[in-house]
């Protein structure tokens, strides 16, 4: 196992990866090219996608209805409810955001593509090798713990992964085959959404590394014109990176909402009477609430840095020596470099970053606190 978290893999390898991981929703942006034929096609799988987890929150919302009386029952209804609001969310927000998402995306595509030899290498070295096997893990986590829930049913001998309920006898076959296979599929949505979270940690990070590669290209300038040059491309990156903010921040929010309104859920199972197995149970989806969220907090954090950085690398050349129009130009990038390129969540919530992360949490468990003083009063 530690020799195969040593390997390394490549950039296209780690694309094609985050690509394979969501295409059970369909959720990589086509080209810009495509067919109508294809536009078409994908469209009407996103509404089949909707059109099937809206129906399976109508089968939990029923279960919570009819069974008010059971704490236990009620509270595994109402945790399956959260991941199926996430994945309609992430479909309302493909569609709002679908340009520029093919936008950014192919831009991703092509810039490393074409990307050179050396500076592949210091991609690889600053930033493949040190995520990729993070958001490896939480990729293959996600499908592996909805495979878990899957076969649940199978190998304890319940009738259904999850606990829903309908207007109709659903033990009997074939409306007990039908439910299960579309419980099933509904968990593939599931873990397919919440890849989204690579996807939209991908792209921050990859915005990160061309903010790192002007770095270095500004560090072995020589004269005006390799430095005009730079500032052109400084200049792209900006507004590049706008874009990949625009396009992160309404996914992002919707695994903020998601993840916290599933972590206070989880949090009254630890105070009331319910089985083992379920606190068991919950304390892995702990952990994967909070690893969502971290998910974003991270690259958001890098990217605030390395766009300050490109002020502080060009104020340390030899500008000293250069012409009145060299300092002037110098002068334009430093002012831009100031202002860094956030993460900004709507809704007058903060910015992404570890700082907010650390907050985040600390009004978790202010949460889990407060929930339990109400208790035991």
């Amino acid at each position: 196992m530690y020799v195969i978290m040593q390997r390394k893999i490549p950039l296209r390898k780690v694309i094609a990866i985050v690509k394979l991981s969501l295409l059970v929703i369909w959720f990589w942006p086509l080209s810009q090219n495509a067919n109508k034929r294809k536009v078409l096609y994908m469209k009407l799988y996103q509404y089949v996608i909707t059109l099937l987890t809206i129906a399976a929150m109508a089968s939990l919302i029923y279960a919570v209805v009819i069974n008010p009386v059971d704490p236990e029952f009620v509270i595994k209804s109402t945790l399956g409810l959260f991941p199926c609001c996430h994945v309609i969310w992430n479909n309302l927000c493909r569609i709002a955001t679908y340009r520029r998402l093919q936008y950014v995306t192919f831009k991703m595509e092509n810039v490393y593509a074409l990307i050179k030899g050396h500076e592949e290498a210091i991609v690889q070295r600053d930033y493949i090798d040190k995520f990729a096997h993070f958001y490896g893990f939480c990729t293959i986590s996600f499908y592996i713990s909805v495979l878990a829930l899957l076969v649940g049913p199978i190998l304890h001998d319940e009738p259904l992964p999850i606990a829903a309920e309908f207007p109709f006898d659903a033990s009997r076959q074939p409306l007990r085959a039908i439910t299960y296979i579309h419980q099933c599929v509904i968990g593939l949505f599931i873990a397919g959404s919440l890849c989204i979270n690579t996807f939209m940690a991908l792209l921050l990070w990859l915005t990160s590394a061309r903010f790192k590669l002007l770095i270095e290209n500004l560090r072995t300038i020589t004269n005006i014109y390799d430095f005009m040059k730079c500032i052109e491309k400084h200049q792209q990156l900006l507004e590049y990176a706008k874009e990949v903010t625009l396009v992160v921040r309404p996914f992002a929010m919707g695994t903020i909402f998601a993840s916290t309104l599933a972590l206070i859920t989880i949090g009254l199972i630890f105070i009331i009477k319910v089985s083992l197995a379920l606190k068991f149970q919950c304390v892995f989806l702990t952990v994967s609430g909070l690893l969502e969220v971290f998910m974003y907090a991270w690259p958001a954090e890098h990217l605030i840095h390395i766009s300050n950085n490109i002020a502080q690398i060009v104020f340390e050349s030899n500008w000293y020596d250069e012409s009145k129009y060299f300092r002037k130009n110098l002068q334009m990038i430093i002012l831009r470099s100031q202002k860094p390129i956030l993460v900004a969540l709507p809704c007058g919530l903060p910015s992404l970053s570890l700082h907010y992360y650390a907050s985040y949490l600390s009004t978790i468990f202010s949460y889990f606190t407060t929930i339990r003083l109400m208790f035991e009063e």
